[in-house]
């Protein structure tokens, strides 16, 4: 455990969102580049980008050396107005815990978090960066995580794309009462999740755009939505003529770097009142559409805001879901070790097995050779479960372990 690591800057460490904005430019090549190059050996990464945290989980090869890995990534890094924090050891499964179960979430158990970390395992994966351990490290994550999801109250809004709508409702005064458009932009999680919310809470005229048309028409005719490209939207010509009511609301949840939405197009559109939902970082909103009157925009930061004034009830509901995420440390921590120590263990239950075999085939020509074939079969069937009886203390037996050595070493820092 002393091998893990992760850089990360995310929406705890700032008041404004904007500061992360330097390391959205960053992306899974450029990565892989850096660490490549550096002079450290790294046996596994994981790059994790989203609307509001840029994480690099590791594992190096020398514990001895991860600050001086730090460092190097940090001259190799954009330059942040912020420190990125640097955790190592065996709070990075703790962190790795709160992360994939929603509790380190701008907003309290959001469900897209995990999907975007499996997609970031999935990627290294596809790349080879990812060795088996640190690999089975993330599935017992991912389990876990689940479990302690189960202790969030269900109550309260589970991601980005439920708040951002949300807003947008209370805005609008409901979206039942509205026939005119809602256009969505965006192929990701949060666009998706935007369309379902929006479909579910009475929005009728929903509009699906995406850069890409043929990445959404599937999921777009499964909602019984209209797909567009794009170029499609932005052709003011052809969007009037197919479809010529009035647009009430854009949210736009894409990855691009430079804001899509300028405001000349924005004057352009068939629109009296339009409220815009930028659920995008960097945003994709350029920032003289505040100019127009006739805009109303809700981004990330608003949101961050939002829930900032409701933190002493996510506070109460993370302290409910914390309380069972020391024991969920335990079993993956267990997990792991088994994991790692499964070879070598393999080879000595063999030998066991194979020992134990013949003793009892010598038994049964000697000792025990007036027992039936039945009786026989009982023996033999014990033994079995014996063993496998054997193979589940040696985790419980781990897992107990790990237990009293972390409280006795709590215990002595006090």
């Amino acid at each position: 455990m002393n091998r893990l690591g992760v850089i990360k800057i995310s929406h705890e460490m700032v008041d404004n969102l904007e500061f992360l904005t330097p390391w959205k430019d960053l992306d899974f090549y450029v990565i892989k580049n850096k660490i490549q190059q550096s002079p450290y050996i790294i046996d596994g990464f994981v790059f994790l980008s989203t609307c509001n945290r840029i994480e690099i989980i590791y594992k190096i090869h020398n514990p001895k050396e991860h600050i001086n890995f730090f460092q190097y990534m940090l001259k190799e890094l954009p330059k942040t107005a912020i420190q990125p924090e640097h955790i190592t050891g065996r709070p990075v499964i703790t962190h790795l815990l709160k992360l994939c179960s929603g509790l380190e979430s701008m907003v309290l158990g959001e469900t897209e978090i995990r999907y975007q970390v499996k997609e970031a395992v999935k990627k290294s994966l596809e790349e080879n960066v990812l060795d088996s351990s640190l690999n089975q490290l993330f599935q017992s994550i991912f389990r876990e995580s689940k479990e302690i999801r189960k202790y969030i109250p269900s109550n309260i809004p589970l991601s980005i794309s439920s708040l951002g709508v949300r807003n947008l409702e209370e805005k609008l005064g409901g979206f039942a009462s509205h026939d005119e458009y809602f256009i969505v932009i965006g192929s990701g999680p949060i666009s998706k999740s935007c369309v379902e919310y929006i479909k579910k809470w009475g929005g009728n005229e929903v509009i699906w755009v995406n850069r890409t048309k043929e990445k959404i028409k599937e999921y777009a005719d499964r909602l019984k939505v209209p797909a567009l490209s794009l170029n499609e939207f932005f052709d003011i010509g052809y969007f009037k003529k197919n479809f010529p009511k009035k647009i009430c609301a854009i949210v736009s949840a894409t990855s691009s770097n430079e804001p899509i939405l300028k405001k000349d197009f924005i004057q352009s559109l068939n629109s009296d009142k339009l409220i815009i939902v930028d659920l995008a970082m960097p945003s994709d909103v350029e920032d003289n559409v505040q100019e127009l009157k006739h805009v109303q925009i809700i981004n990330l930061q608003i949101i961050k805001e939002h829930l900032e004034r409701n933190r002493k009830r996510r506070e109460e509901a993370a302290k409910n879901a914390l309380n069972i995420l020391e024991e969920s440390l335990y079993r993956v921590e267990t997990n792991w070790i088994r994991s790692i120590t499964t070879p070598v263990l393999k080879e000595i239950q063999e030998k066991i097995h194979y020992h134990s075999r013949k003793r009892l085939e010598s038994l049964f020509e000697g000792h025990l050779k007036h027992l039936s074939n039945k009786d026989k079969r009982i023996l033999y069937d014990w033994a079995i479960k014996f063993h496998r009886d054997m193979n589940r203390i040696h985790q419980i037996g781990i897992e107990k372990i790990l237990y009293h050595y972390y409280k006795y070493k709590e215990n002595n820092k006090t």
